[in-house]
C-alpha cells in the first residue's frame, strides 16, 4: 500500500509560523491549516495524501501501462507497482475500479498517453473516491498524438489528423517554458507564405516551421476532453499527472459534490475548445463543497483562465495553492483572462504563487464575496487590451496581500492593485511597477 501521512506536520527550527490574517474567514474547523515559512518558502505544512479518504489507500490498486498493457487484463498485481497484468488505458482502469464499488487507486506507469486514453472522451469516469498517480515518474496525457509523420507539400508539411483548434512547436519553448504556439492561417497557400503557421485542409494539418518536422516536433491538440470529471463526486487525488489539451479544460471538475480534490506535482495546459468562440480555462473547478488543494502544480496556456474556481450556488469551496503557477493564459477571442480567479463565496489561500503574462484580463482577480489570502506570490501583468492589472478585488470581495510582488507595465493603464469595490489589505507588499487605484467604494489599507 502506498504510504499515508496523518495530520499537519510541525515546524522545524528553521521555520516560523505564518498565521492566517485576522478577519480572514477560512473554515479552520473543516480545513485546518498550519502555514509556515522557512528557507524553502511558504508551505501549508499539510500531508497531501491525508486530505482525501483513507479508503483510497487501503483499497485495490489498478495498474496502467500505455506501452505494454492490455485492457483485457485485470490491472491487479501482487502489490503496488506490479504491472504484470496492467491495463493499457486509464479509462479501462476506471471501469474495473468502479466495479468494486469501493475506493481505489490507479497507478499509471510513467510515459505518454494520448487521444481519448484518459476518460474515453468523457464516457468512463471514476464512480468512487480515487487516486490517479504517475508511477516512477510523470504521466503525460495529450488530447492528440505525440508523434506524426510529416510529408512535404512544397512550402508546407502535412500530416493526416483532424478536429483541432491549436497547434504548437514542441522543439521550441517560450521564456515561460511553454510550447511555442503556431499561428493559424486560412489555407496551405497562406501557410507556405507564413513562418511558424498552420492550417487545415479537410482531414489534413499543414505546418510551416522552416524545416520538415521530426515526428515529435509538433503538438496537435485535438478536440477531445481532457481530465474531465462531470459525474465523479468522490474524493479525487492526482499526482505526477500532466495534461495537455481538453475542450472544456485540461482539468474540469463540475458536478455538485461534497469532497476534496488534491493535485501534487501536476500540470494542466493548452486547453483547446471545440468552438473557438467559447474558450474555457486550463483548470476549472465548480460546485464543490470541500477543499481543493494543489501543490507544485501549473495551470498555463489555457484558452481562458489558468486557475478558475466557482461556487455557482454550492457554498463551501475552499482553495489552497502552494507553490503553483499560472502563466500565458488567454487565446483567440477570449476576454477577461486571469492567471488565478475566484468567484462567489470561495475562500482561498495562495502561498508562493507565480502568475503573469496573460492576455485581456487581470492576473489575480477575486470577485463577489470571495476572500483570498496571498502570501509570497509574484504577479507580472503585461496585457494587450490597454490596461495591465496585477491584483484586482471586485464587488465586496476581500484580499490580503502579504509579502507579495506586483509588476504591471506595458499598457496605457498599469495597476499593481485595483480595488473595484473590494477591500485589499497589504503587509510587506512591493509594487515593482504600476499604480494603486480604489473605486466604487473599494479600499487599499495596511493590516
Amino acid at each position: 500500500m502506498l504510504g499515508l501521512g496523518v495530520g499537519p506536520t510541525f515546524p522545524t527550527p528553521a521555520e516560523r509560523d505564518l498565521p492566517l490574517p485576522a478577519g480572514f474567514d477560512w473554515n479552520t474547523s473543516l480545513h485546518p491549516v498550519a502555514p509556515g515559512q522557512g528557507p524553502g518558502g511558504r508551505t501549508a505544512r499539510l500531508v497531501p495524501r491525508a486530505l482525501v479518504s483513507a479508503a483510497i489507500w487501503s483499497g485495490p490498486a489498478f495498474h496502467v501501462d500505455g506501452a505494454t498493457g492490455n485492457d483485457a487484463n485485470s490491472g491487479l498485481g501482487a502489490g503496488d507497482g506490479d504491472f504484470s497484468a496492467a491495463k493499457r488505458t486509464l479509462h479501462s482502469a476506471f471501469v474495473a475500479g468502479n466495479a468494486t464499488g469501493a475506493a481505489y487507486r490507479v497507478l499509471v506507469r510513467a510515459g505518454q498517453y494520448s487521444e481519448s486514453a484518459f476518460t474515453r472522451n468523457g464516457q468512463d469516469e471514476p464512480a468512487q473516491p480515487v487516486a490517479i498517480i504517475g508511477w516512477d515518474g510523470p504521466v503525460h496525457y495529450r488530447t492528440g498524438p505525440f508523434a506524426l509523420t510529416w510529408t512535404s507539400q512544397g512550402g508546407t508539411y502535412s500530416a493526416a489528423t483532424s478536429s483541432t483548434n491549436r497547434v504548437f512547436r514542441t522543439d521550441q519553448t517560450t521564456e515561460h517554458g511553454l510550447y511555442v504556439e503556431l499561428l493559424r492561417v486560412a489555407d496551405p497557400v497562406a501557410c507556405a507564405a507564413t513562418s511558424d503557421s498552420w492550417c487545415t485542409a479537410g482531414s489534413t494539418v499543414h505546418v510551416n516551421i522552416g524545416k520538415i518536422p521530426d515526428p515529435a516536433d509538433i503538438a496537435v491538440i485535438r478536440n477531445f476532453h481532457g481530465a474531465r470529471f462531470m459525474t465523479h463526486t468522490g474524493d479525487l487525488y492526482l499526482e505526477n499527472i500532466h495534461c495537455e489539451g481538453g475542450i472544456t479544460g485540461a482539468l474540469h471538475c463540475d458536478p455538485v459534490a461534497t469532497r476534496n480534490i488534491v493535485g501534487v506535482n501536476c500540470s494542466f495546459r493548452y486547453s483547446s475548445p471545440s468552438n473557438a468562440g467559447a474558450p474555457l480555462d486550463a483548470v476549472r473547478i465548480r460546485r464543490t463543497n470541500g477543499l481543493c488543494a494543489f501543490l507544485g502544480s501549473d495551470a498555463s496556456g489555457g484558452a481562458k483562465d489558468g486557475w478558475n474556481f466557482h461556487e455557482d450556488g454550492v457554498a463551501g469551496l475552499h482553495v489552497l495553492l502552494e507553490g503553483c503557477r499560472g502563466v500565458a493564459n488567454g487565446w483567440g477571442v477570449a476576454t477577461s483572462c486571469n492567471g488565478f480567479t475566484t468567484h462567489n463565496g470561495v475562500r482561498a489561500i495562495v502561498l508562493d504563487g507565480d502568475f503573469g503574462w496573460s492576455r485581456n484580463g487581470t492576473e489575480v482577480h477575486c470577485i463577489q464575496t470571495t476572500e483570498t489570502w496571498l502570501a509570497g506570490s509574484r504577479v507580472t501583468a503585461r496585457d494587450i487590451d490597454g490596461s495591465s492589472t496585477a491584483f484586482k478585488c471586485s464587488n465586496s470581495a476581500k484580499m490580503w496581500l502579504q509579502d507579495t510582488f506586483a509588476d504591471a507595465d506595458g499598457s496605457a493603464v498599469n495597476l499593481a492593485i485595483e480595488a473595484n469595490g473590494g477591500s485589499v489589505f497589504t503587509r510587506g507588499h512591493v509594487s515593482v511597477s504600476g499604480g494603486v487605484e480604489a473605486s466604487g467604494g473599494g479600499s487599499v489599507t495596511p493590516f
